[in-house]
């Protein structure tokens, strides 16, 4: 017995450092850009969202009015794409497993969900952006959703296949077909689920910068329209995070900031609006 109840109290032990040091290592990574990024924001105020950049090596830092633009455009676009798209094969998927065209479709998807994104960027650079000869903010909105789409269709498919059938035999046994089975029984248990694989693809596409670098250009100064180059914030944040010039690092250090603080927020809205049908 007290062998058993050691073993459990090392167990549970080794459990908690290794929580602890999980959420510290987590703290630590959000904590910088907070702290050094809020205080670029605090300082500037509203001009930091409706400026331009400085010049590089001034005094002042300017504000990242085009790039949160882009991305905003940007993955709007790519999410408005994707997630009826995703959702509608991952239901295919899960629906009709036995079904040809479905499995094409489930293995394509896990396929595409473990490819580098950027080898995504650079097919739509060959694909879009060599017969255009300009990268644009719809060629950006393409590598994106061609990034997100893939773990949309896995995550719905595993979301839809970890219901029990009994729940499908009992609307079946109450003349349901499947297409109001689906809607009406199984996407409301898991809308919590849904919300959040979509959540999390917008949030993949909010930070992903290899795609954009190749397709959407670097129009940090300027919109010039869907059709023409654009910027993101993720990737004014790797352009100007090693840069040499103070003013611009300090520039990186506020996106960063926004980019942290709207992904904890969403996060955190999620999980309070969106409740489960629970049965």
């Amino acid at each position: 017995m007290n062998r058993r109840r050691l073993v459990n109290t090392a167990v549970a032990a080794g459990a908690t450092v290794f929580s602890a040091t999980v959420f510290l290592l987590i703290a630590l990574l959000v904590a910088k850009p907070l702290y050094a990024g809020a205080s670029v924001v605090l300082r500037r105020g509203i001009s930091f969202f409706t400026e331009p950049p400085a010049p590089p090596g001034v005094g002042e830092t300017g504000g990242v009015i085009y790039a949160l633009l882009g991305t905003l455009l940007m993955t709007l676009i790519a999410v408005l794409v994707s997630s009826p798209l995703g959702v509608l094969t991952g239901i295919y998927v899960s629906e009709y497993p036995r079904d040809p065209l479905a499995r094409l479709a489930e293995h394509a998807s896990q396929f595409l969900s473990e490819v580098p994104s950027v080898l995504l960027g650079v097919f739509v650079y060959g694909a879009v952006v060599v017969y255009t000869k300009s990268p644009s903010l719809l060629a950006g909105a393409l590598s994106l959703s061609l990034v997100v789409t893939p773990y949309i269709v896995v995550h719905t498919k595993e979301i839809l296949s970890s219901i029990p059938f009994a729940y499908r035999e009992a609307a079946f046994a109450l003349g349901l077909p499947k297409w109001k089975t689906v809607l009406l029984v199984l996407l409301p248990m898991n809308l919590r689920g849904i919300a959040s694989s979509l959540l999390a693809a917008y949030f993949r596409a909010l930070g992903e910068t290899a795609p954009v670098l190749f397709t959407a250009g670097a129009a940090f100064n300027g919109f010039y329209g869907l059709l023409g180059p654009s910027s993101t914030l993720s990737l004014l944040v790797w352009t100007y995070g090693q840069s040499p010039f103070e003013n611009w690092q300090e520039l990186a250090w506020g996106a960063a900031f926004i980019l942290v603080a709207f992904t904890l927020a969403a996060s955190i809205a999620l999980r309070v609006s969106v409740r489960e049908v629970r049965l």
